[in-house]
């Protein structure tokens, strides 16, 4: 399986080579922050099925606060968020909302919907996880 996506001004092309590991929707508040949106939409797949074809990432690394650095890379044009990798949990989260085919995606599960605006209605057939493992 390929899927392919770009960020806003298409400066960054990607593709992912491989079928998720999962796909869910997090309902953290740094995803809320840093989205501008209820939650992101994750399409996770191992760091190495991720291959940059066309622009530069500038990264951004933290702690969120579980103890475990993650990075966000964006579009350094127009600051499209396009993943967000674990290397301790090596997981790379892909922003299916920039895939080219939105069809690709298909989320299977929640994290953190306890955390989701009070306005936000969470999906009720989706598995629920309260925190990541």
């Amino acid at each position: 399986m390929m899927i392919q996506g770009n960020c806003l001004c298409a400066a960054v092309k990607y593709e992912v080579t491989a079928e998720s590991q999962m796909q869910g929707l997090c309902y953290c508040t740094d995803c809320q922050i840093i989205g501008g949106s209820s939650h992101w939409a994750s399409y996770a797949v191992a760091p190495s099925d991720f291959r940059l074809l066309q622009g530069s990432l500038t990264e951004f690394a933290y702690d969120p606060g579980s103890g475990r650095e993650v990075v966000r890379c964006f579009c350094d044009q127009c600051g499209t968020q396009i993943k967000v990798v674990s290397a301790e949990l090596g997981v790379a989260s892909v922003n299916a909302m920039t895939f080219s085919n939105s069809e690709a995606f298909s989320p299977k599960l929640t994290y953190f919907s306890g955390s989701a605006p009070a306005w936000c209605t969470v999906e009720a057939g989706l598995a629920k996880f309260e925190a990541m493992a």
